[in-house]
């Protein structure tokens, strides 16, 4: 089935043995019942399941009865695994090991074609164990397997030894079964076959694969056997087993798309680690047979094994941050008989791109998006625009709306009409393309023309030699008159421009609508709690345990409990240390700030003196004896190295590839707690998984709720609104400031103007001399403030 959302992130569980297969550890004189209703209640992540028995498949056809009878419906997708071992050994003389090899068939084939095709070709294909292979080649037994047969094998193999030996043995069942042995070329000559092209995988285990030696006489055998299988199958006690596993596959240079399953032998509740649920492979792809195909193309990407992909996190831990799905469709009072939308997208958090060819509605998407999360970018709509949708005469918008719903499930819904109000919360950061091709096209400069050239020499002509004093051109005899004034007014006027910047922000912070916004946000922030809120582990109760294990179960639950006080404790550390380093990174900020101002002071007074020192020769006086300035950054370079020492030390100890650091505490605490958590039985995994829920959902909360100077937090939000009665005050401050300073930069602006009306005399008087110039072309400069 493919999900309408797409690749979604699932729990695979391939290795999943029944109470019919031959080898078993379910409890009771009928398990089914018990089997099938803890695989009816797995978590609900599990969507894929393989049913996997030993050379036949009666427990496969009994989990497809249940769920055609309506039956298993959490499972999406029940795949027929079978299980040989074969003629390759691994370990020692004293203790062999058989490789085991899976085979997983499409859920496509039926078990019948299975059985028909497949099983039955491979009768006549299977050898017994090298000590016992004289029972078939002397025909002592010499049989199709069947469980009948098996037993039959199983009680000669035992009749071989003494009596007293005997006990030793398993049931005869199990005994001839695990003396039965395939040749690997015998199964891929049963799985060449119109039947089965392009409808089978198959994987080897990686345990029993690793007991075969590296040798001259095996070297070639092991790795032909890996590399020819599509997947390796594992079966780790915890995810940081399945990456070292991983990990020395790919050390090797060999097939390393290792899946690790259940290899479920026994209930959910046993202390076994190979037991119904222990699973912690996550595919992304869609829950079919392709979609196990599809990992063979993109293993990384579509593979994760651990307690849960980062991107399902994300997404549960920040549910308002993730849209769900949208609903585009006529209004109910909609008269336009165009059709254009009627639609509902589920969107997967995982989307990066929308494809497709021009006009077939990727700006229209984005654009009602755009208009349900507040874009601010709003104005450069491509599809949602005057010229486009919302035509003032044909305003097709008005009959439609759309509703957006996040992952939280908090619905929005507008007209495609309807403005952005830019009074509530932003959601999204839209680049419409408008607006990207308009912000690339904004070049272009003002350049002086050369009419204006040519009158500014006309100007600087009718300036006497003795006033040009020295220079060149009008514009470096005004520049070398009014350098400083011109400086000082800068200066004043960046001075002025911080203060309107204060007056505007405090303006804007005093309007109705910066106090709606603030309270939007908040709004928005507390739906993000009530939504967290809601989202509150389920409650899991310390279990009842079997008063025989009590002891054993308490000493563990005991270590883990104290276990988690270490890592709470290493918690504090790390975030008390997070916050020095912060704290850290900002001094040395400011001390490379302050020692960028002492050079800019030094380079202004390293100017002045040089521009300074022909004017102070000029007039026979010393630079020392009018100026004395002594500049020493030392203080400010030793202050700035220690904290740079401690920054190093902070950002060390933080440092998790360091050994002994506080990462590589926390991470082995974590590792000890996940061992001895592995060590319970599953109720008690259960609640201890809870209480690590439950402590990182009050991490979170706690993080919504946030502090006064924490961004985008509840608190910092009401922070900011108790400021908002203050503004009043100083704002009059800032004004007031801001009026002496414009004094201030008019007296400049005065000196400066002086100083053009100076220059401007020498053209003026010769116009006022020049009936000309004056009556017939009324020319006249005039300099104005």
């Amino acid at each position: 089935m493919n999900d309408p959302k797409g690749s979604i992130w699932r729990k695979w569980d391939l290795h999943v043995h029944t109470p019919a297969s031959l080898v078993h550890n379910y409890e009771g004189s009928d398990p089914w019942p018990q089997f099938l209703d803890e695989l009816a209640n797995l978590p609900p992540e599990f969507k894929v399941i393989g049913i996997n028995d030993y050379m036949f498949l009666d427990g496969y056809k009994r989990v497809l009865a249940e769920k055609a009878a309506g039956k298993l419906t959490n499972i999406d997708l029940f795949l027929p695994v079978i299980e040989f071992r074969l003629d390759k050994f691994g370990g020692s003389q004293g203790h062999l090991s058989r490789v085991n090899y899976h085979v997983i068939f499409s859920d496509e084939i039926g078990p019948d074609l299975i059985e028909q095709q497949f099983l039955n070709a491979l009768s006549s294909k299977y050898t017994l164990t090298p000590q016992y292979d004289n029972l078939r080649t002397t025909g002592q037994w010499k049989a199709l397997p069947t469980r009948d047969s098996l037993a039959d094998l199983g009680q000669r193999i035992i009749n071989t030894v003494p009596e007293e030996e005997q006990k030793k043995f398993g049931i005869p069942l199990m005994e001839g079964f695990n003396n039965l042995c395939l040749n690997l070329d015998s199964i891929s000559e049963a799985l060449d076959s119109h039947y089965f092209k392009s409808r089978y995988a198959t994987a080897i285990g990686k345990t029993e694969w690793a007991d075969i030696k590296w040798n001259d006489h095996t070297i070639a055998d092991k790795k032909t056997i890996i590399n020819a299988t599509n997947f390796v199958f594992t079966a780790s006690a915890t995810a940081q087993h399945y990456d070292n596993a991983k990990q020395s596959l790919t050390k090797a240079g060999v097939n390393d798309r290792l899946l690790d399953c259940s290899d479920a032998h026994a209930f959910r509740g046993s202390s076994h680690k190979d037991r119904l649920g222990n699973c912690f492979t996550w595919v992304k792809s869609d829950t079919t047979f392709a979609g196990l195909l599809q990992l063979l193309i993109e293993p990384d990407e579509r593979i994760y094994v651990g307690d849960m992909p980062p991107q399902v996190a994300r997404v549960q831990n920040n549910p308002t941050k993730y849209i769900s799905s949208i609903e585009i469709k006529r209004k109910p009072t909609a008269t336009i008989g165009e059709v254009w939308f009627n639609n509902t997208l589920p969107l997967n958090p995982g989307l990066v791109a929308i494809i497709g060819n021009k006009g077939k509605g990727k700006s229209a998407l984005t654009d009602i998006i755009g208009l349900l999360c507040n874009t601010r970018q709003n104005k450069d709509f491509t599809f949602l625009s005057p010229e486009n949708f919302r035509q003032l005469r044909d305003n097709k918008a008005k009959h439609f709306e759309a509703t957006l719903r996040l992952e939280s499930g908090t619905p929005m819904s507008k007209g495609l009409e309807e403005a952005v109000d830019e009074n509530q919360p932003e959601l999204v950061k839209y680049i419409p393309q408008n607006f990207l091709e308009k912000i690339c096209t904004q070049l272009g400069r003002i350049e002086e023309s050369e009419f204006d050239r040519e009158l500014k020499k006309v100007i600087f002509s009718h300036v006497e030699d003795a006033y040009r004093l020295g220079q060149a051109s009008l514009d470096q005899l005004i520049a070398y008159k009014a350098t400083e004034a011109t400086q000082k007014s800068e200066l004043l006027k960046q001075e002025l421009h911080r203060l309107n910047e204060r007056i505007i922000a405090l303006e804007e912070k005093s309007e109705p609508t910066y106090r709606k916004r603030i309270d939007n946000l908040l709004e928005n922030k507390n739906k993000e709690l009530t939504a967290h809120d809601a989202a509150k582990p389920e409650v899991v109760s310390r279990p009842d345990n079997d008063p025989a294990r009590q002891a054993e179960i308490s000493q563990t639950s005991d270590k883990i409990d104290a276990a988690k006080a270490s890592l709470r404790s290493e918690e504090a550390n790390i975030l008390a240390a997070t916050q020095q380093k912060a704290a850290f990174v900002q001094l040395i900020a400011t001390a490379d700030r302050l020692t960028a101002r002492v050079n800019n002071l030094s380079r202004q007074i390293q100017t002045f003196i040089s521009e300074s020192q022909d004017d102070f020769d000029s007039l026979g006086l010393t630079l020392d004896g009018a100026l004395s300035v002594t500049i020493d950054k030392t203080p400010i370079a030793q202050k700035r190295a220690a904290l740079v020492i401690e920054q190093q030390l902070i950002a060390a100890s933080l440092d998790p590839s360091l050994p002994g650091s506080l990462p590589q505490r926390k991470a082995e605490i974590e590792r000890s707690i996940k061992k001895l958590e592995n060590d319970l039985d599953e109720p008690n995994q259960r609640y201890h998984a809870y209480e690590t829920a439950l402590k990182n959902w009050d991490n979170q909360r706690l993080a919504i709720l946030g502090n006064t100077t924490t961004l985008d937090t509840v608190e910092y939000f009401k922070a900011k609104l108790s400021e908002l009665d203050a503004i009043p005050i100083q704002l009059q401050n800032v004004r007031e400031l801001r009026m002496a300073k414009a004094k201030e930069i008019h007296g400049v602006i005065r000196e400066l103007a002086d100083t053009y009306r100076e220059l401007y005399a020498p053209v003026n008087q010769f116009i006022e001399t020049r009936p000309l110039a004056k009556e017939k072309f009324q020319l006249n400069f005039e300099v104005g403030l």
